[in-house]
C-alpha cells in the first residue's frame, strides 16, 4: 500500500486566542480534489527536565492540572519561550518549579505531542548533577510539591496512574534509555 499523500495548505486564519494557544482554521486540499477545513492549536514548544540528582534520584513535581481537574506527578517543565533553546528552557523551568540547578544538561528527544491537532513539539532534556540551591519561583497559578524518587519506582508510578501526563511518560521513557545507556558504559 502506498504512503498517504500530503494535503496542501490553501489558507488559514486565526479564530481564537486562548492565551497559551491559538486556534487556527486551516483550509487544505488533497491531490485527489478533496478539500477540508481543519482546526489546529498553535502554541509554543514545551519542555520537561528529566532531572537526576548527584545521588541518582529523579526530581518530580506534583501540581494541580486544570484540564484533568486533579494533581499530577510529572517531570518539571513548561513552555519554551519564542527563540529560547530547549535545554536553557528546561533548566529555567527546573529552577523555577523546584529550586534545583544542574551541573550539565543535554537534549534527549523532541517529538510531537499531538500532531493531529497541534503544531508544537515537546522536548525532553536530561539534567544531571542536580541539587537544590534556590527557592522555588512559581507562576501565578502554580503550587508545586517536589519529591526525589528512585528511578526504579517510576514504572510503578506510571502503572498506578500517579504519573499520567503523557509527556511525562514519554520523558520517563527517554530518561530510562539514558540511564540504561550510561549504566552500560
Amino acid at each position: 500500500m502506498p504512503a498517504p499523500k500530503e494535503w496542501k495548505l490553501l489558507g488559514e486564519k486565526e479564530i481564537a486566542d486562548c492565551k497559551v494557544f491559538k486556534v487556527w482554521d486551516e483550509h487544505f486540499a488533497h491531490p485527489d480534489g478533496r478539500r477540508g477545513n481543519l482546526y489546529v492549536c498553535k502554541t509554543n514548544d514545551w519542555v520537561q527536565a528529566a532531572a537526576i540528582t548527584s545521588e541518582g534520584k529523579i526530581v518530580l513535581v506534583n501540581q494541580f492540572r486544570f484540564g484533568a481537574r486533579r494533581n499530577s506527578w510529572e517531570l518539571p517543565g513548561g513552555v519554551v519561550e519564542k527563540g529560547e533553546d530547549p535545554v536553557k528552557a528546561a533548566l529555567r523551568e527546573l529552577e523555577e518549579e523546584t529550586g534545583y540547578v544542574a551541573q550539565s544538561a543535554k537534549l534527549a528527544a523532541s517529538f510531537s505531542p499531538n500532531p493531529a491537532i497541534q503544531n508544537n513539539k515537546a522536548h525532553i532534556v536530561v539534567a544531571e548533577g542536580c541539587r537544590k540551591s534556590k527557592s522555588q519561583n512559581w507562576d501565578a497559578n502554580e503550587e508545586i510539591e517536589v519529591m526525589e524518587v528512585d528511578p526504579s519506582k517510576l514504572d510503578a508510578m506510571v502503572e498506578s496512574g500517579e504519573i499520567y501526563h503523557s509527556i511525562a511518560i514519554n520523558g520517563i521513557y527517554f530518561l530510562q534509555k539514558h540511564l540504561k545507556k550510561n549504566a552500560s558504559i
